[in-house]
Formats: structure tokens, C-alpha cells, sequence
């Protein structure tokens, strides 16, 4: 048989119904005829009854090779580079294509008389061919379904509409997307290098250092072990972590919160969470000031804001 099995077998004139070859005829086609690879694009696989004789082998196997063939043959007609309207052009070419072998198998259904004894050869044979109709269907639709500008069905949902069958068995296909699943390998997300920097964004660091030597001045900003310029070495480094000495502060947590918020739209990244990672501030009492600590210490007013306030907008 030559051709598109879609068209060919539904022939009027030189269908399915037109066959009478014998099982020794069968049995040499079947040693000719090869299977063609299963495409690796497919979404869905079909589990269909085992063909027990060489005439519906045959079949079978010219169904299940041009099956194949057309679904292999869907991802030359979507280009990733494709435009959204040549692609939407293409869906509806495909579809059309797809729905007359769908109404086409119907209307041979119904004339031939053909039933769903899938014992009796030519029901075998007719109701694989819609099967395998329908896969192409339910193929084109989960692939490239976004491109279609028409309401999209479920597999029962065409079995009904082409078939007018309600009791069609959707169990006959299984997707395969849990199986490929298994088989993609997770690509690890790398991780992220831990910052060792607060981000300093400025170029000039005198009023940096000025706004510091002046909290030192007025609100004793620092312990005695931590000088103005460590303090501003630690907060403008590249990477902190090469600097070996500690910051203490003197003043109390909700001015130093408050100071390091005064300074956030200078840094990309004077994070509480990074103060505590750094590993470089400590209270007098040589308690590391950690990102909860610093929270809760956050507050609307205390004695030195108006002091840091004035000292910030003199700097300005």
C-alpha cells in the first residue's frame, strides 16, 4: 500500500476493505518492512492490543511507522527562531491536516460498518488507525498548543466530537512526561560566592571618615580598641575578610542601628543580615552584634538621633 496510511487505508477505491492478501503474502511483507525509530519528540505513547496475526502485524506496523514519521516531522514545521504568526500559521496547517484524517476515518467507520471487536482484522486494524489519529492530535496540541486560536480538546472531547464515542478508553495513552522527567538530569543551580564586601558606591571617602571622626567626637561612637579609620576600612574593603581586627562600639545598639541605616544608601549591600555574617562588630562588651539583635533595637526615637541626625546633614 503507497501512500499516507492516514489516506490510503480509508480509500474508497483502494482501501482497507480492497485487501485480500493472503497470510503467506502478509507474513513476506512483514520481513520487508522496517520500524521506523520512535520520534523524540513524543509526549504520549500508545498501549494498544498485540497484533496475533501477520495481517494485523502488518498494519501495525505501517500505522505505527507513519505515526511516527508525522509526529517526528512537527519540529521542522515549529523553528525556534520562528515568528508568533508563522507559527500560528503552521499550527493551523497542522490541524487541518490532522482533522480530515480524523473526519475522513470517521466516515469510513460508519460506512464500512466497522465495530470495536478489535478480534475481527479490519476493527483491529481501523480502530488503531484512529487511535493513532488522535495521538497525532493530542501530540500537536500539548506541544505546540499555544499557538492555536481555537478552543483546544481533551482526548474524550475528540473522540466524541469526530467519533461520537462516550466510552472511549483515554487509558490507551500514556503520557510520557513523568518517564522523561527521570531521565533529565536536574542541573544543579550554582551557588552563590558569600559577599565579603557591604558595596561602598562612592569614590570619595572624606565625608565618610568625617561623619564617623564626628559621632566618635560627640556621642563616643567606638570603644577605645576600634580607631575611626578601621572602622572605615571595614566598611568600604572589597573584601572584609582579609581584615583581621574586630569592630567595638561604645554607643548603645539603637544608635548603632540607626547609624548603619543612616549610611544604607551608600552601600549596595550594609545588610543587617551581612553586619552579622561579616564577623566584625561587636559591643563593648564583646557580644557580636547579630541581625536579630539589631532589629529589635530599632527605634523612632532616643537621645543621640538628633545628634547623628545634625552630624548626617552637615555632611551632605
Amino acid at each position: 500500500m503507497k501512500g499516507n496510511v492516514f489516506t490510503s487505508l480509508i480509500s474508497i477505491t483502494n482501501g482497507l476493505h480492497r485487501d485480500n492478501r493472503s497470510d503467506r503474502e502478509f507474513n513476506f511483507q512483514n520481513s520487508e518492512l522496517k520500524e521506523t525509530p520512535k520520534a523524540d519528540n513524543a509526549v504520549f505513547k500508545v498501549n494498544f492490543k498485540r497484533p496475533l496475526n501477520s495481517k494485523k502485524e502488518y498494519y501495525f506496523k505501517l500505522i505505527s511507522n507513519d505515526t511516527e514519521t508525522e509526529l517526528a516531522a512537527l519540529k521542522s514545521q515549529f523553528p525556534k527562531d520562528a515568528t508568533e504568526p508563522e507559527s500560528k500559521y503552521n499550527y493551523t496547517v497542522q490541524f487541518n491536516k490532522f482533522h480530515k484524517y480524523l473526519k475522513d476515518i470517521a466516515k469510513y467507520i460508519k460506512k464500512q460498518s466497522v465495530s470495536n471487536d478489535l478480534g475481527n482484522d479490519t476493527s483491529f486494524i481501523i480502530n488503531y488507525l484512529k487511535v493513532s489519529a488522535i495521538r497525532l492530535n493530542i501530540e500537536l496540541q500539548e506541544q505546540y498548543g499555544q499557538f492555536s486560536e481555537t478552543a483546544l480538546f481533551s482526548i474524550q472531547e475528540i473522540a466524541e466530537k469526530y467519533f461520537s464515542d462516550t466510552d472511549f478508553d483515554t487509558s490507551v495513552f500514556e503520557k510520557l512526561e513523568a518517564v522523561k522527567k527521570e531521565v533529565v538530569k536536574k542541573t544543579k543551580k550554582p551557588k552563590s560566592k558569600p559577599k565579603t564586601s557591604f558595596g561602598y558606591k562612592g569614590n570619595n571617602k572624606t565625608n565618610l571618615i568625617k561623619i564617623i571622626e564626628q559621632l566618635q567626637l560627640k556621642i563616643d561612637l567606638l570603644d577605645y580598641r576600634t580607631t575611626t579609620h578601621q572602622l572605615l576600612d571595614v566598611l568600604i574593603a572589597d573584601d572584609f575578610t582579609k581584615i583581621d581586627y574586630k569592630i567595638y562600639f561604645e554607643a548603645n545598639t539603637t544608635a548603632v542601628r540607626y547609624f548603619f541605616d543612616k549610611l544604607k544608601h551608600q552601600f549596595k549591600d550594609l545588610k543587617l543580615s551581612l553586619i552579622e555574617r561579616s564577623d566584625k562588630f561587636y559591643t563593648k562588651n564583646d557580644n557580636i552584634l547579630t541581625a536579630q539583635n539589631l532589629s529589635s533595637s530599632k527605634q523612632f526615637t532616643f537621645k543621640e538621633k538628633e545628634i547623628i541626625d545634625n552630624i548626617f546633614k552637615q555632611m551632605q
